[in-house]
């Protein structure tokens, strides 16, 4: 199926210039998919690996009969940790997207993040916005504190590849002990168990073979297409 795209320009209230884009069927759409990339992915037209599997995954969610939403982010140092202020602007931009968009809106909504695009979807629902979501799809999202969602949102998805590896130091006051790492065996229930909320939502957590933080094949064993499973997920069906 061909994937038809409308790209508008916006600006942030900062002066920032930046895309939005809507990528949909030739026929009336039955879901509406907001689509947050990772730290990695800025620009719509960028050319990474992680751009390429946003590319893939919005083509075969249209092919579904879905609209999916995305827009550019800032750009931010990929050698840093991810702050709280990358967090918010992402969530800020993407709550713009969502109430610019509203009139174009049709069938259920979904929300999908992978890494800190999904720490900037919690910020937005924690803030109750959108004020309902029929399902949120977070990849290689780690919850540390309690997340109070206020957005009704009946069911939250939490994707990891089993090579997700997260460390943490042992000791803060000495750099020199190895970190602690942790498989998602051991961190995917407990970031469950941080989301809370208004509406208490039911939390279901997918661990994918031989996949890595944002599922990308790695280790050993044949690769494998994260596509399917993330498609079922996100409840889009054509």
């Amino acid at each position: 199926m061909r994937v038809h795209r409308h790209v508008q320009w916006r600006r942030a209230p900062d002066g920032t210039a930046y895309r939005a884009r809507r990528s949909f069927p030739a026929g009336p759409p039955n879901a509406t998919v907001l689509l947050a990339g990772p730290g990695s992915v800025s620009d719509l037209d960028g050319e990474g690996r992680d751009d390429h599997l946003l590319g893939r995954l919005t083509a075969r969610l249209v092919a579904s009969g879905a609209q999916v939403l995305q827009c550019d982010m800032p750009a931010r140092d990929r050698g840093a940790p991810a702050s709280a202020q990358d967090e918010r602007i992402r969530a800020e931009r993407l709550g713009r997207l969502l109430d610019g968009s509203r009139h174009l809106m049709t069938g259920s909504l979904s929300l999908v993040g992978f890494s800190l695009g999904g720490q900037a979807l919690l910020r937005l629902m924690e803030s109750g916005a959108p004020p309902r979501a029929d399902r949120v799809v977070l990849i290689g999202t780690v919850v540390e504190t309690d997340a109070f969602l206020t957005s009704r949102i009946p069911l939250i998805e939490l994707v990891y590849g089993s090579f997700d590896l997260v460390g943490y130091l042992a000791d803060e006051s000495d750099d020199k002990l190895p970190p602690a790492v942790f498989e998602p065996a051991m961190y995917a229930d407990w970031s469950a168990r941080h989301l809370i909320g208004t509406h208490s939502p039911a939390v279901r957590v997918h661990v994918l073979e031989g996949l890595g933080h944002t599922l990308h094949p790695c280790g050993p064993g044949p690769a494998r297409d994260p596509l399917p499973a993330l498609t079922s997920l996100v409840g889009v069906t054509s």
